[in-house]
Parts: structure tokens; C-alpha cells; sequence
């Protein structure tokens, strides 16, 4: 029986080894192919820390995915996300589009700046692909997400010198933020890319920091006309969650006041918008 035991025990450590190896793996898959479609569907490079699908909650954690900012602007990366966490079924992992739950994006940091007449989500969105390709040239398919609830806390936007009428860099702390229906335009569930819902979710971010920041009027109208240009390329459906971060903002600056701030706003333009793309 001794020699039974002892064969028991080696298959036994044998299918332990190889579930670890594969459980690491799988973990390593992921990580690549996020990073893969991240940078494809972006059109700038980005890293992810690490990857940890739960064996047994139907979570996918993320650490510190970095995105690096568009070309021609100072920050090395434009946002920075934390801890993230995805709930999501097994099941649906395969799906097309992917079905999440929730996803809990933890410290995220965003970077806004401005070059060229342009902010960085602008440039961002701009020089994207259309058609998301890999390394090599070759044209991809995106991932398609549909995110029934996206939720980021304790988040920190730093707005940069070079947005005209800003001499310092300003800070704003963004203590909670959520968005909902990602990828669910009209409920016909098509799924959005990577790169829409990086950028909806930035925007998102950087229209809550503009209103709870200390900034002048003119330079809080600049931003955030520059942002609903952004918001007005990614979709009805959240267009339509974007004012209730922005719009409200705008709407509390009295009607009456709206001339004399569009013409504080081309006056920190150099004359404005038309003189300054000349």
C-alpha cells in the first residue's frame, strides 16, 4: 500500500504544480493581452504592473496600468490607473462584446495639458487608429466592453502650465466619480473599445476637476469647451452623463456673464480660437 500512497501523492503534486503553472500563465496572458490591445487601440504605448484573475470570485485585478501621453506634450504618461478591479463572470470572458459588472478604478491619476492649441485628451483622440493594429502592422480586432458601472475613487487631476491663463500647476483631488452603461448606447449593447472607455472615463474625470477646482472662470469655460468637443465624439449615451459633471458647471456661470467670459476666453486664446490656428 506504501507504494500506492507514494504515486497518489506524486500525481497529486504533479496536477497542484501543473494548476499553478497554468493559473500563472493565464495571469501572464491577460497582462500581455491588455497591454497588447491598450497600445493598439490607443495608438501610444502602455504598461500594465500585473494581472490577477481570482480562482474563485470572478475577479480580474489590474495594477498600475500606464498610459503614456500623446507626442509633443511634457507629461510622461496621461493617466495613470491605480488599482483596478473587474467583476466579471468567467463565462462572460469570452463574450463578444465582454459583459462587466463593475469595474473600481482605485488613485487614479490623470495629467491635463495643453500644446499646440490643443489639450491632451483632444491630441489623444485625434491620433488614434481607426483601425487598432499590432506591433507589426497588422490590423487587430478590439476587445468590445460593456460596463454596467465604473466607479473610480480617491482620483488626482493635475492641470499643467500651458493652458492659457494657468501660471502654476494645480492639483484637484476627485474624491469619487461613476459612470454607467459603458459601451450601451440606446441598450443595443455593441460595446466600446479601450480607447473609448479610457477616454470617457478621463473626460469624465477632468469635467468633475475643472468644476470642483479653484480656477478663474475664463480658464474653467476654456477647459471645459475643450472637453465637450472631446465628449460630443464618444457617443449620445455619454454625452449625456459628461454634463452632469461639466454642464452643471457652465450653467451656474450666469447667462448674463457668458459674453464677457468667451471674451476673457479669447483674449487668454491671443484673440481667439480663429486667430490662434492661423
Amino acid at each position: 500500500m506504501k507504494w500506492f500512497r507514494r504515486i497518489f501523492l506524486l500525481v497529486l503534486l504533479i496536477i497542484v504544480a501543473v494548476c499553478v503553472v497554468a493559473y500563472f500563465s493565464i495571469n501572464s496572458i491577460i497582462r500581455s493581452v491588455v497591454e497588447r490591445q491598450a497600445t493598439a487601440s490607443l495608438g501610444v504605448n502602455t504598461s500594465l504592473e500585473s494581472a490577477h484573475l481570482s480562482i474563485f470570485g470572478g475577479q480580474l485585478s489590474l495594477q498600475n496600468l500606464l498610459v503614456s501621453s500623446p507626442p509633443n506634450f511634457t507629461a510622461p504618461q496621461i493617466f495613470t490607473l491605480g488599482g483596478t478591479t473587474v467583476s466579471v463572470r468567467y463565462g462572460q470572458l469570452t463574450g463578444n462584446p465582454i459583459h462587466v459588472e463593475q469595474v473600481v478604478i482605485d488613485h487614479p491619476v490623470l495629467v491635463i495639458e495643453q500644446a499646440n492649441v490643443q489639450l491632451n485628451l483632444n491630441a489623444l483622440l485625434h491620433q488614434m487608429p481607426q483601425t487598432p493594429k499590432t506591433s507589426s502592422g497588422q490590423e487587430t480586432q478590439p476587445i468590445k466592453l460593456v460596463i454596467d458601472e465604473l466607479d473610480l475613487n480617491d482620483a488626482q487631476v493635475t492641470f499643467l502650465p500651458g493652458i492659457p491663463g494657468l501660471a502654476n500647476s494645480i492639483q484637484v483631488p476627485v474624491a469619487s466619480l461613476t459612470l454607467k452603461d459603458i459601451g450601451n448606447d440606446g441598450g443595443n449593447q455593441n460595446g466600446a473599445a479601450i480607447r473609448d472607455v479610457v477616454l470617457q472615463t478621463s473626460t469624465a474625470l477632468a469635467a468633475k476637476a475643472v468644476a470642483d477646482s479653484k480656477l478663474s472662470p475664463p480658464v474653467k469655460l476654456l477647459i471645459s469647451q475643450e472637453l465637450s468637443a472631446v465628449s460630443s465624439q464618444l457617443g449620445s449615451g455619454f454625452a449625456g452623463q459628461f454634463q452632469n459633471f461639466a454642464g452643471t458647471e457652465i450653467k451656474q456661470l450666469a447667462p448674463s456673464l457668458q459674453p464677457k467670459l468667451q471674451s476673457a476666453v479669447n483674449q487668454l486664446l491671443g484673440g481667439g480660437k480663429s486667430d490662434s490656428n492661423k
